[in-house]
């Protein structure tokens, strides 16, 4: 070989080493960038002990705390009224001697026709007091009679005793003589003057037994009379009463044409003015609504989800867009139980002190309800977990390489969950997408701060 040949041979293979040298290199560098691709970069957590709770935010809308629509009692023709809507009114109540007090007056009807009832209503009351008097002056004369009739019996008693007497002594007397004329010893004119004293006195005796059935029937009579004449008070008390009810109950029509506030609120409506004419049916449209707008109540329609934790007491904050910046702190006071079947919803009702009326009946507004509170809890984010076949999974980081841990989750709140068991206090939990992570493959933990 030549000297210009074998120059060119070595040329030659020099150069073919190096292109294996330089391919061979690429080769390496590319294989240990697949093997650093191969471990997935992760952001990890450690659990953290807190206070989670259980809070469902939900749409809500204000109605008065109660709401009286004002109707007629019976007909008539506004005379005043005076009252306007916007009006705040004052109901029935208690002085400072404790004495009841009615409601505010909102307005006056006339009905003259039931004003001269209450009148004749009024007389027949005083017509049927001196009735009553009357009876019981009837009571007193029949009571008398009967004391009258009670004497006379008593003293045809006492004449009968004493004519039986006197009978007896002039029968005893007319034997005497019989027997002295059967021995010539008087005159037979003797004993014929006694036998006429003696039939005279037993004349005496049978008209004063006479008299004695006539004052004894006398006395039946008036004992009769007397029991008349209380049964006849009964009946004309009995008739006063009844008129004395008519007078009240005309009375009681009378005052339903006093419209009064029936608690203290607000007036929201008025429908009427002077000279309408009122009718009484249930028909008729209200002269009046009056609301109580303190407190008020909220009206919240929870999930089902939330339904099973929602307890009478349970803390409640309410906003309204009117009124930025201010949150008004109520509670649940009770709750329909049951849900709806159509929306399968929990009716809830949360009521809200308005002192300052801020909060008016018709509002919308968002209710945040606390429905339960966990403490010392252990926390993650709720984005850490994920579910499968009906489990809670996670996934730890340990030495490199990564374990899915199946746990047992608590209260759900606002981005946490709570976590019962499953995890150790240490672990570090891959925070994102932690579902497409097998157990066994490598990761890496990406630095604090650094953003996937």
């Amino acid at each position: 070989m030549n000297a210009p040949r074998l120059k060119a041979w070595l040329c030659a293979g020099w150069l073919t080493a190096f292109a294996v040298a330089l391919l061979s290199g690429c080769a390496d560098k590319k294989s240990g960038e697949t093997a650093e691709a191969a471990r997935q970069r992760v952001t990890v957590v450690k659990p953290q002990r807190k206070t989670i709770r259980r809070a469902s935010m939900q749409p809500g809308q204000i109605e008065a705390f109660d709401e009286a629509r004002l109707r007629a009692k019976v007909a008539g023709y506004v005379e005043r009224y005076h009252v306007d809507i916007g009006d705040r009114v004052t109901g029935p109540g208690v002085d400072e001697s404790g004495k009841p007090t009615r409601g505010q007056l909102l307005a006056e009807l006339s009905a003259p026709e039931l004003d001269r009832e209450l009148e004749q209503q009024r007389a027949l009351v005083v017509q049927a007091g001196a009735d009553v008097e009357q009876a019981q002056a009837a009571v007193k004369v029949a009571q008398a009679n009967a004391l009258s009739a009670a004497a006379e019996m008593r003293q045809a008693s006492a004449a009968l005793e004493r004519f039986e007497a006197e009978y007896d002594r002039w029968n005893s007397e007319y034997d005497r003589v019989v027997k002295l004329v059967s021995r010539s010893a008087v005159t037979q004119k003797l004993a014929d003057e006694t036998k006429a004293q003696m039939l005279a006195a037993a004349a005496s005796r049978r008209e004063a037994g006479a008299k004695i059935e006539a004052a004894r029937a006398a006395v039946s009579s008036s004992a009769a009379q007397v029991e008349k004449a209380i049964a006849d008070e009964a009946a004309i008390r009995a008739r006063r009463q009844v008129a004395e009810a008519q007078e009240r109950r005309t009375a009681a029509l009378v005052g339903y044409l006093r419209i009064e506030a029936p608690f203290d609120g607000v007036v929201s409506a008025r429908n009427v003015d002077v000279g309408d004419f009122v009718d009484a049916s249930g028909n008729a449209k209200p002269l009046f609504t009056v609301v109580r707008a303190d407190p008020v109540r909220v009206f919240v329609d929870l999930p089902e989800l939330d339904a099973t934790l929602a307890d009478v007491g349970d803390r409640a904050v309410v906003r309204v867009q009117a009124l930025p910046g201010r949150d008004f702190v109520g509670a649940i006071t009770r709750t329909s139980w049951a849900l709806d079947n159509e929306t399968r919803t929990l009716r809830t009702e949360v009521d809200v002190p308005n002192g300052d009326g801020a909060l008016r009946p018709g509002m919308y507004a968002q209710v945040r309800i606390e429905l339960a509170e966990q403490q010392d809890a252990c926390v993650l984010p709720a984005t850490a977990l994920f579910s499968q076949d009906g489990r809670n999974w996670c996934v730890v980081v340990d030495q490199g390489k990564a374990e899915r841990k199946e746990v047992v989750v608590g209260l759900k709140s606002e981005g946490e969950a709570e976590i019962r068991s499953g995890l150790s206090g240490d672990d570090l939990v891959v925070r994102d997408r932690s579902a497409g992570i097998a157990s066994g493959q490598e990761v890496e933990i990406a630095p604090a701060g650094t953003a996937r």
